[in-house]
């Protein structure tokens, strides 16, 4: 450790009351300091009064830093002064340099302007290729941090603060890195009226933090974000956190100081600048050189392969507002994404490197007659260019298209058990407020357009038995077809099929409460001399009631946050444009008792997993494909007519988040144990009548959803235990024969709780 105190007075004037600010309480005097022979006055130091102990930092619950200056000095060595707190605001006072890692970049000048430049690191080292790695074969520059391994020195003040001295010398770049530099067409000279940024990275304490300074070491003033493309924040609406490296690179700002046009990975030859890696690592399995037989492979920590060639990203990868926006880009369908500085910058600058990121087989020696910078690439990519604006490149006119529609159920009659229902429905434009005519406007009558009413009983949890069919899904009925106008811009719909009473097959009454559910499609031309497309309307529903005494319907549990889910995924659109960003509505077909067993009858690439259905509930099959990379056995569902069979493998399901942080999805309380009230078991074997739940053989109900992560015979042995069963039947749980005892550990507030277990924030 190299901890240098410079003063032993210092020492000796420390006060009790240590601050979170240091700094001391005025005069010119401390504490402890009397008159004595030696000075006028006679002033002799005496020994201060005994001190408490200083909170230490690795027992904090909590450390904040903030960076609060830095100076590049006629020497060449940077000094950062920077302090540390714990969660209360006391002083940390014990930190080492073996707790921190220091970086060190300049931003360079862009051709393209004052809102563009490219961070280039002054500490960088060489990275030679290795054929037994990776196909690289020249050496390259890469960007790296200083550690206590550099040499460099703090200075602790003993009062929180603290000055780090950098070893490298921005004066005197090492020759070797200096020829490399040179090598790469890279400028590691000191520019010190450029914006430069200094960072930390704390480890070794309770949390990683990444606290970031940017100032012009000509002027010495501090400078707002230099450059600042994307937001933390924005990443986090995924990755939960972002937290690289071992989990201690946890903010963009700090990712950027290293991760620039200035390093390479040598053994891939692929650069790992953030703008070109990132981008490419989202693109993953959908890169064009990828498609085309190619993978791309970044080479890491001790030379560790990181293939992101299946990588499969949740939305379409043109909507680059997920991560970037500014004031000029932000708009009403990205209300909660984090704008920045230059976060417009996707939309105003064309780069080569940028757009061959994701468009990675361009030639650029050929591309429009060659492109051998990035200063004509405006001539074509802006508004009236010959490819016009790169914001209008990107744009997803389907998603747009919908925002155009707004569905609403508004009555439902006629609804008792025997009964054909009555729906009262309407389709509006929310930006002009007219009605559409669903029996004459072009969307609707247009080929291929869909538009239905379905319903679903009972709330409690669906089952839909006695729907007719061999299946536990809903019933429903094209309004397209069946609809009659109102008067006042809405259309009724009349079923052609009762909600079944006792002399329906299998003998159950609908009863309790019941959803009744818009979907569909019109289909539009987007695009002049382009077929139509499917334009999904979000579904909208509405519960009823089909029996409660007091005429009132009963709502189904809302457990998740369909907001959550659009976070990662921007739009939830299924089976075929016709289930769109409305969870109430996923859950009525995909219920406890609905399988797979039709479909996998008639598979064209039947599954291999053995089963002759599988569960399609909510509560299961949702947990288990986001589990794909933990799970033992991968999910593996027949789709719609058996055309297709989903394998939810890790290499086609790669969660960016912390998978146990149920929060993340349910909110504060919405995966607790005890489950609600009527949640059903989950069948796993519908048994000789599929259409009647009683023979079914089932996964009781706290079973079931944590199987569907926890797989592992030693997780179903624990399961077992304690009561979960995994072929059982719901009358014998119904009547107690069954009991799980999960609840008596796992419940809210005990010992070992579902958020206890689970590290939820």
């Amino acid at each position: 450790m190299l901890k240098k105190v410079t003063n032993l007075f210092l020492m000796l004037a420390l006060t009790a009351a240590v601050s979170a600010c240091g700094g001391g309480s005025g005069g010119d005097r401390a504490e402890g300091v009397q008159p004595g022979p030696d000075e006028p006055g006679g002033q002799v130091p005496v020994p201060p009064p005994e001190l408490p102990a200083a909170p230490g930092y690795a027992d904090a619950t909590q450390v904040f830093a903030f960076i609060t200056a830095a100076q590049i000095p006629e020497s060449g060595f940077t000094e950062v002064t920077f302090q540390v707190t714990d969660e209360k605001g006391d002083a940390i006072v014990d930190l080492e340099l073996e707790d921190v890692r220091f970086v060190l970049s300049k931003l360079r000048a862009s051709e393209l302007g004052g809102a563009t430049g490219e961070w280039q690191s002054y500490i960088n080292t060489i990275e030679e290729p290795d054929s037994s790695v990776g196909p690289g074969t020249e050496p390259r520059l890469q960007a790296t941090y200083e550690d206590f391994r550099a040499g460099g020195d703090l200075l602790n003040n003993l009062d929180g603060t603290y000055t780090y001295t950098y070893v490298t010398d921005v004066n005197n770049p090492d020759p070797d890195i200096l020829a490399q530099a040179q090598a790469e067409d890279l400028d590691v000279s000191y520019e010190p009226e450029r914006p430069h940024r200094v960072a930390i990275q704390f480890g070794g304490g309770p949390n990683p933090i990444n606290p970031y300074y940017d100032w012009v070491p000509a002027t010495g003033l501090a400078a707002a974000p230099a450059m600042q493309i994307a937001a933390t924040a924005n990443c986090n609406r995924c990755h939960d956190p972002l937290a690289i490296h071992g989990g201690g690179r946890i903010e963009v700002e700090y990712c950027v100081t290293c991760h620039n046009p200035g390093s390479t990975d040598a053994h891939s030859g692929n650069s790992v600048a953030m703008k070109n890696m990132v981008h490419k690592i989202h693109m993953g399995a959908n890169l064009p050189s990828v498609q085309a037989g190619g993978s791309y492979i970044i080479y890491g920590y001790r030379n560790s392969e990181h293939d992101y060639s299946h990588v499969q990203y949740p939305q379409d990868p043109r909507n680059c507002q997920n991560c970037h926006v500014g004031t000029g880009t932000s708009n009403e369908f990205y209300p909660d994404v984090a704008l920045t500085n230059q976060g417009d910058n996707w939309a105003e600058y064309a780069t080569r490197d940028t757009c061959g990121s994701c468009h990675d087989l361009v030639d650029w020696d050929t591309h429009a007659r060659g492109q051998p910078d990035d200063s004509r690439c405006a001539s074509c990519h802006q508004e009236g260019g010959r490819a016009g604006s790169i914001a209008s490149s990107h744009a997803l006119l389907i998603r747009d298209e919908a925002a155009r529609y707004d569905a609403v159920v508004e009555h439902v009659a006629s609804s008792g058990p025997g009964d054909k229902p009555s729906v009262d429905i309407r389709v509006t434009n929310p930006y002009t407020g007219e009605d559409y005519d669903i029996l004459g406007d072009d969307p609707f009558i247009n080929d291929g357009a869909s538009l239905n009413v379905k319903l679903a009983w009972s709330t409690t949890d669906y089952t839909n038995t006695g729907n007719g069919e061999t299946n536990a899904s809903t019933i429903s009925q094209s309004a397209l077809s069946s609809a009659t106008p109102n008067g006042d811009g809405s259309f009724n719909v009349l079923f052609d099929q009762a909600l079944p009473d006792s002399g329906t097959p299998p003998g159950v009454a609908a009863s309790g409460s019941g959803v009744a559910i818009i979907d569909g499609h019109p289909t539009v031309v987007i695009e002049e001399g382009e077929d139509p497309e499917n334009i999904p309307i979000r579904d909208a529903h509405a519960f009823f009631s089909i029996d409660e005494a007091d005429g009132m319907p009963v709502e189904r549990r809302d457990s998740a946050d369909i907001g959550a889910c659009l976070s990662c995924h921007q739009n939830l659109v299924l089976h075929g444009q016709n289930r769109a960003d409305n969870l109430q509505s996923c859950v009525a077909c995909h219920n406890p008792r609905n399988t797979d067993r039709d479909t996998r009858a008639v598979a064209n690439n039947p599954p291999t997993d053995g089963k002759q259905e599988e569960s399609i509930d909510m509560k299961t099959m949702i947990h288990a494909i986001h589990a794909a990379g933990m799970r033992e056995n991968p999910l593996q569902i027949v789709g719609f007519r058996g055309f297709n069979t989903y394998v939810f493998d890790e290499e086609h399901v790669q969660y960016p988040g912390r998978l146990g942080n149920c929060v993340t999805c349910h909110g504060d309380d919405g995966f607790e144990l005890p489950l609600a009230a009527g949640v059903l078991a989950t069948t796993v074997d519908t048994g000789s009548d599929p259409s009647d739940p009683a023979d079914d053989l089932v996964t009781t109900a706290a079973t079931a959803v944590c199987a569907s992560c926890h797989d592992s015979d030693l997780a179903t042995g624990h399961m077992i235990d304690f009561g979960g069963r995994f072929a059982t039947t719901q009358a014998a749980i119904d009547d107690g024969t069954e009991a799980e005892g999960c609840d008596l550990c796992h419940a809210a507030g005990r010992d070992h709780e579902v958020r206890r277990l689970h590290g939820v924030d």
